[in-house]
């Protein structure tokens, strides 16, 4: 059978929709059944204590759901070569993720793996994916006006930082029920349908499937497993598809969520001043008087309004191209 590439995206739609339909009731049963759950950061904003022991880890069913899209995709997509690849960095991410979510959830504590550990191996991650992807790619990144050539140290440069910086920007922003997941169904439904690629695809229908699980109030969080697998799936797919310097635009509200705690750690090492009344930026919001559900509703519109500029200005920009 030949599948056409709107049948292969609904295909992978659907089998991710399912398989996270299928995976997340049984993820909530074994932590429910073992009384475990999420631990929170006691510095964090007092609302969200009650939050502590809803069940985590969801980010498992992006996982599967990846390996779906990846056996679904046809021979005749280019993503093909690259399905292989970019479902070993989603796993390798995710798997950090697990060991996270794993020592919180069975050390009943906050703190998982240290910071310097998570990043270290996120960052060898990352420069293998890039080591490989170079072997594919030329050096190179589309602009809104064309394809740019890059200096090979700068591509690498940007290639890890794609897949490092995504993968963090996504766990900061998983801070609010429904943010990371709604946040990224934007930049994935881009490289879904842009790019006729059925991996994001299959993850994007994970997302909305799990979003019924994750609105507030969540009955499950994606836990590590889940950001860092979304914000390495996004990295991968920019090296991938050449948009290594559009990737900040397309996800405008994870940099955004990043920024904020760069800039308010800058500023109270430096003045002793917080710029912020609390970071990421969903916190500063909450603590302004936002309900979590407005503060969701506005970000999850913002990326998609990201997204639409962005796949405007590569549509009618003069001398683009897709």
């Amino acid at each position: 059978m030949i599948l056409t590439p709107f049948i292969a995206l609904t295909l992978a739609f659907g089998a991710g929709a399912i398989v996270a339909a299928i995976v997340i009731p049984i993820l909530i049963g074994w932590q429910r059944r073992l009384a475990v759950g999420q631990q929170i950061y006691e510095d964090g904003p007092a609302s969200h204590a009650g939050k502590a022991g809803t069940p985590t880890m969801g980010g498992i069913a992006f996982v599967l759901a990846a390996i779906a899209g990846a056996l679904i995709a046809p021979a005749y997509v280019g993503a093909k070569a690259w399905a292989l690849p970019v479902v070993c960095l989603v796993i390798a991410s995710a798997a950090i993720g697990f060991a996270d979510d794993y020592l919180k959830v069975t050390g009943r504590r906050a703190l998982g793996l240290r910071a310097r550990a998570k990043f270290a191996l996120l960052l060898i991650v990352a420069i293998a994916f890039v080591a490989w992807a170079s072997t594919q790619r030329v050096f190179a990144a589309q602009w809104f006006s064309g394809i740019v050539v890059l200096p090979q140290w700068l591509w690498w440069f940007l290639g890890v930082c794609a897949i490092v910086g995504a993968a963090n920007a996504v766990n900061l922003t998983d801070g609010l029920d429904g943010l990371a997941a709604g946040t990224a169904l934007a930049p994935l439904s881009l490289f879904s349908f842009l790019f006729v690629d059925t991996l994001p695809a299959a993850v994007l229908g994970a997302c909305a499937s799990f979003l019924y699980y994750n609105r507030h109030p969540a009955r499950i969080f994606m836990g590590d497993t889940g950001s860092l697998a979304l914000g390495a799936l996004l990295g991968g797919l920019a090296i991938e598809y050449n948009f290594l310097l559009i990737l900040p635009i397309a996800g405008l509200v994870f940099v955004l969520e990043a920024l904020s705690v760069i800039i308010q750690v800058v500023s109270f090492k430096s003045t002793g001043k917080r710029v912020f009344k609390m970071t990421p930026l969903h916190h500063h919001f909450e603590l302004s008087g936002w309900p979590e559900g407005r503060v969701t509703g506005v970000f999850i519109a913002a990326s998609f309004c990201a997204v639409l500029v962005t796949f405007g200005l590569l549509l009618f920009a003069p001398g683009a191209q897709n």
